[in-house]
């Protein structure tokens, strides 16, 4: 790590050491739900809460839990891999009508999405059900849609994560939860907020004493803030992390290069996921791309 009281450098953030290959057979959505005391089995299972009794299966406990950890999520990316794994066989209808779930439809030039958020009902039932960790490391849920305007782009943030998820799987890793950019940029405006904070603190220094205690980098003056941070265990149980980014046409190269330049690991959409074209370059909207 850096010293906090050193002069802010440019300097690449090296990625953290990636351990042999070993295949899991777990499902990345089973990050979300451990320590949750809900479903876990094929069949419904009843659970009181509050004035009412809900009807829950494991994929659906499961998939509630994903919602809420990435707050929106388009519904397509619930589909089953291509080993027909990690899909979502529960009912959407189902979730909604009992209140846990809502369901949003955008229309942008990739054609219609639904997107699909928790409930303050869904998010109270998980949080509920939560055991506290002993490390600290809460798995946190949200509810509800905060950001219309960058709601395309939050809503792929799942489908992202499955993405880098099966690669750390792969490598012999084991996700154990996500932290999103809300909750990092809450972080740091208490910090910056705090009420013992001198009349004359150094912004450049309170930037840089946050990026030193978050793991983050200073680019250019600037804080650099993953779409999501992916907690891991390796193989041989040491805790790591990568930061993730969903790059788009509206970024700027200062800000891909920022994001390079802090170590993210950065995706885009579109690009060679199908056959190509007569006369054109193919292009599939669902396809991810890692560019980093």
């Amino acid at each position: 790590m850096r010293e906090a009281g050193v002069r802010e450098a440019d300097v690449v953030r090296a990625p953290p050491e990636r351990p042999v290959t070993r295949q899991r057979s777990e499902s990345e959505m089973d990050a979300f739900t451990r320590g949750l005391s809900l479903p876990r089995d094929d069949e419904r299972e009843r659970v009181a809460f509050r004035d009412r009794t809900y009807a829950l299966s494991g994929s659906e406990t499961r998939a509630l839990a994903a919602v809420g950890a990435f707050r929106v999520v388009d519904a397509a990316d619930f589909k089953a891999d291509e080993h027909g794994r990690n899909g979502f066989d529960g009912d959407w209808r189902h979730l909604r009508e009992a209140g846990l779930v809502t369901q949003t439809t955008i229309t942008d030039r990739e054609g219609a999405h639904h997107v699909l958020s928790l409930t303050r009902e869904g998010k109270d039932l998980l949080d509920a059900h939560a055991t506290t960790r002993s490390d600290g490391r809460q798995q946190a849920f949200y509810a509800g849609v905060v950001k219309p305007r960058e709601l395309a782009h939050d809503a792929r943030l799942y489908g992202v994560f499955r993405e880098e998820a099966g690669q750390i799987e792969r490598e012999g890793g084991r996700v154990t939860r996500v932290v999103l950019d809300y909750e990092v940029k809450r972080d740091y405006h208490q910090f910056l907020n705090r009420p013992d904070r001198s009349a004359d603190a150094d912004a450049a220094h309170d930037r840089l004493a946050f990026a030193h205690a978050h793991e983050l980098t200073v680019v250019g003056g600037h804080l650099q803030l993953p779409d999501l941070r992916i907690e891991y265990e390796t193989e041989d149980g040491r805790l790591e992390y990568r930061d993730v980014e969903l790059v788009t046409e509206h970024y700027s190269r200062g800000q891909v290069s920022g994001k390079t330049r802090a170590g993210f690991t950065c995706y885009r959409t579109g690009g060679s996921g199908g056959q190509a074209r007569t006369g054109g370059s193919p292009f599939d909207p669902r396809h991810l791309e890692r560019v980093s």
